[in-house]
Order: structure tokens, then sequence, then C-alpha cells
């Protein structure tokens, strides 16, 4: 994403925000003091073109997963306990981006191979939104944390020996890192008099550096030391998540 269009975003953002916390909400609403809020969310993970060579799926290149998002106030960490437009906090989820199988020889006997992978995100975030609760709240986030590239092979069972209880054999996978920079914009609906959880819309962008993977379908049986192995790629972290949750 463009470095300048990156700043325009943050700044018409920050202005959203603080015009919308200039709004008056009834008394009854302002005196309520926010420690902590949180949202888990259903997720869909959009990577880049250059990230999409990681990713290969018959999903559309897309991921599924879910979010969970921890804020507190800092403002209310003294004695003097108030609201305030910041908040700390930080997020975990994971987004799973598909599998694909291999037949491998094994010493004469054909077997067939699994193996799933996905993106893992852990972000530690500062956000600021409006002071005080309103019917619609926006908000923006500045992210920092890691994207970790997580996959496993595993023994591919028929239908008959998954329903006979047959433990499939794990052949270990591939992890990898990426430390990451992101920007994340959404806002909040629901009766800010109301206690339930709020519906919460939420459009992130990560950025980082370069992550290892398997590469598909080059999983293959090394005679030599008995094990299977593969080939593994390279690819710079780039990718949008939508959320959609609920929480405050």
């Amino acid at each position: 994403m463009n470095r300048n269009l990156i700043i325009t975003i943050l700044v018409l953002a920050v202005c959203w925000v603080g015009m919308t916390a200039q709004a008056q909400e009834p008394e009854a609403v302002k005196e309520e003091v926010e420690f902590v809020n949180g949202v888990i969310a259903f997720q869909v993970g959009i990577p880049s073109e250059t990230m999409q060579r990681a990713i290969k799926n018959h999903m559309g290149n897309l991921g599924f997963g879910a979010g969970l998002e921890v804020l507190t106030n800092p403002f209310t960490w003294g004695k003097r306990k108030r609201n305030s437009p910041l908040r700390i906090g930080g997020e975990v989820g994971y987004t799973y981006y598909g599998r694909f199988l291999s037949e491998v020889n094994v010493n004469g006997y054909e077997g067939s191979y699994k193996t799933s992978y996905g993106i893992l995100q852990l972000n530690a975030i500062l956000q600021v939104r409006p002071k005080y609760t309103e019917v619609v709240r926006p908000f923006i986030e500045l992210l920092v944390g890691g994207s970790f590239y997580l996959s496993s092979i595993t023994e591919n069972l028929n239908i008959i020996e998954s329903a006979l209880g047959i433990e499939s054999i794990s052949f270990g996978g591939h992890n990898s890192a990426s430390f990451n920079k992101g920007l994340a914009i959404g806002c909040s609906f629901g009766d800010p008099r109301k206690k339930a959880g709020r519906f919460t819309l939420r459009v992130s962008y990560n950025r980082g550096n370069s992550i290892k993977y398997i590469v598909r379908n080059s999983v293959e049986y090394d005679p030599g030391n008995n094990t299977l192995q593969y080939q593994v790629g390279k690819a710079p972290v780039s990718y949008f998540m939508i959320q959609i949750g609920v929480g405050g």
C-alpha cells in the first residue's frame, strides 16, 4: 500500500473520530466509565498478489477464521478513573487458508498426505475512538506484531479409517514468522443505552517481511533419510483482513 495513501487515511480517520467525539450524549451514558472493550469476530483474509504464491488455494486465494481483540482504557489504570478516546491492547486470530494432497510412493506403497496451512496474527494495538458511546462509533488503530505461517503434514485417512477412529500420523510441517505493521479502521453499531454486545465491522491491512512456506505439491519421499521432504518458498507478508463480529 502506498505510504502517502496510508498517511492520508490516518489523518482523515483521526479527524473523523475527533469530530464525532464532540457529539453530545445523554448524561447517563457519559457517566459510565469504560474499563475494557472486546470483540470476537469472524474474519476473511485477502492476501495481496505478491503474497498469493504462499497461498494458492481453491477458495479464491482467500482465508477464513476467527479473531479476538481485547482493549483497555489507560485512563482507568490510576485512581482517577475516567473515559478517554484511547485504548491499548492486542489481538490474536487464526486464518485457515486451505490444504493440498500429495500422492507419495514410499518403498512401493502409494500413500496420500495432507498439508494444511494458515496464518496466525498476533498484534499489539493502539486505538483512537470517540470518548463516549454512540449509535455509530468509529475507530482507527495502529498495529504492530507478527504474522506466523503454520503448517502440518499428516497422513490423509479415508472415510472408513476415520470412522474407525484411526489416528493419522503426523510428519511435522514448516513454520515461519514475519514482523509486521498495520493499520485498521472500522466502527461499531448499537444502542448506547443497552448493555448488549454491539455489531462491529473492522478492516485492517498488515505488511511485513517475508515468510517461508511449503511449496504446493512439493512433498515427496526421501529414501536416503527415510523421511518426507518438501520445497520451501518465500513470499512477503501483505494482506487485508475483513472482520465482522460482536463486541464494543
